[in-house]
């Protein structure tokens, strides 16, 4: 019985600190200049949310920063940071890995 218990406690805090971890990225990465919020329009194109502009996915800087796990859709997410060629900074999370990264 306490074996059980044991594992119970150690699988919570691997749940409390997976939970964490999106959370502290994207404080951190604002804290960096990552403000915006991008979404995947398409494989080719991501959208600024802030203020709607699209951009050719192989115009942007991207790179995969952590896997996390998102609480409110129960599911394992990766955090991306994006910059844009004027000078733009924000993140993309997503459950994949954005497509032009898996072509390289």
């Amino acid at each position: 019985m306490n074996n059980l218990k044991i594992s119970v406690m150690k699988s919570l805090k691997t749940f409390k600190k997976m939970n964490r971890t999106l959370t502290k990225w994207v404080i951190d990465l604002h804290g960096k200049g990552y403000t915006d919020d991008f979404l995947q329009v398409n494989n080719q194109r991501l959208r600024c949310i802030q203020n709607s502009e699209d951009f050719p996915i192989t115009d942007l800087n991207i790179k995969v920063i952590d896997q996390g796990f998102d609480q409110l859709t129960q599911t394992y997410k990766y955090i991306h940071t994006i910059e844009t060629m004027d000078g733009g900074k924000g993140l993309l999370v997503v459950e994949d890995v954005c497509p032009s990264l898996l072509a390289n």
